[in-house]
């Protein structure tokens, strides 16, 4: 692997897209309505083309909702998504080599030698790009030469604080003194064993242990949570389709890929909705994050006898979206 020390073999480690992270539906600026014909104005004006008591066309990249459709959160691949982070293991558990036995390090930054954790974690990546250029060609410590060139994995955490700190995989059962390690880090502490696979499956479950992604994170356009060299992972299938994996359509944006802010694309995902069948499904825009809506119409939905479970609602008629992507407060004023 012929590379220097300001790049990975994997490529740039702090700015790769999450999955479907850069690819997030245009946002459009919600309207306040507070009459019955701004309402209408406002479901006129909707992808879906519902008012109250009329039936419009709809739009061209969407469908009516046909009888039966399932109206159902969105769940993006994302490693910032909660349960978005699951669908993205599906797709990257079959890739994953057997690394039991093989040498894992921890990299953790210390905060008195940095401002912020922003700062802090720019660094360190850089720092992490040297060290391992460094130990491909060889670093001679107390008379004996160590050399660990082999594909490797970085796993980002981060801690409840917001600092970051980094987990990296050799696939490679040398030695190499954890004294040395410390010496090439030099900003902070480290830690030096060896890995289960139980353990490596373990860190990509999560990104953050016990609260929310830091600001500084939210405020990123792209950020790189596990980063593979060349020749850790196993080949992508060539038709992942037939693998099982379910279709979700493209989202709705323009031509020209919009870039947004990792807090944004989660604002957003948080508002969208699939409706229809299994893979043949549409994005739908709503009033509000899919969680609020559905903790205050989950009752009447299942008086009506349309809840099906696990988050899931019948849509018979597509006048039952109305409560989805109208606004509460412009309902109740009709």
């Amino acid at each position: 692997m012929a590379t220097t020390p300001g790049e990975f073999a994997g490529g740039d480690f702090g700015h790769c897209s999450d999955g479907e992270g850069g690819r997030g539906m245009s946002p459009k600026k919600s309207r306040e309505t507070t009459s019955p014909k701004s309402v209408a104005r406002h479901a006129d004006s909707h992808p879906l083309g519902v008012a109250v008591g009329q039936a419009k066309p709809v739009a061209s990249r969407t469908r009516a909702a046909s009888e039966g459709s399932v109206l159902r959160a969105y769940n993006p691949i994302s490693w910032f998504h909660a349960l978005g982070i699951y669908r993205v293991l599906a797709r990257l558990k079959p890739r994953l080599p057997d690394v039991g036995g093989c040498l894992f390090l921890t990299f953790t930054t210390n905060p008195a030698l940095y401002a912020c954790p922003s700062t802090a974690f720019d660094h360190a990546r850089d720092r992490l790009r040297r060290i391992f250029y460094a130990l491909r060609n060889g670093v001679e410590w107390e008379g004996k030469r160590y050399v660990i060139d082999a594909p490797y994995a970085i796993k980002v955490e981060f801690h409840k604080n917001g600092w970051a700190h980094f987990h990296v995989i050799f696939l490679s059962r040398r030695y190499v003194p954890a004294a040395l390690i410390t010496h090439l880090w030099g900003l902070g502490r480290t830690d030096v064993r060896r890995i289960k696979n139980e353990k490596f499956h373990y860190l990509l479950k999560y990104v953050t242990k016990g609260g929310a992604l830091p600001d500084w994170v939210l405020a990123r356009k792209r950020l790189r949570v596990f980063q593979p060299s060349h020749g850790f992972c196993k080949p992508e299938p060539e038709d992942e389709e037939k693998e099982g994996g379910e279709k979700i359509p493209p989202p709705m944006c323009p031509k020209k890929r919009a870039s947004y802010t990792l807090g944004e694309r989660l604002t957003r995902w948080s508002k969208t909705a699939l409706l229809g069948h299994g893979s043949d499904c549409e994005q739908i825009p709503l009033s509000a994050p899919f969680t609020e809506l559905f903790n205050e119409l989950v009752y009447s939905v299942a008086v009506a006898g349309r809840y099906l479970g696990n988050g899931e609602i019948q849509i018979n008629d597509r006048r039952e979206l109305i409560p989805w992507i109208i606004p509460l407060p412009a309902l109740s004023s009709l």
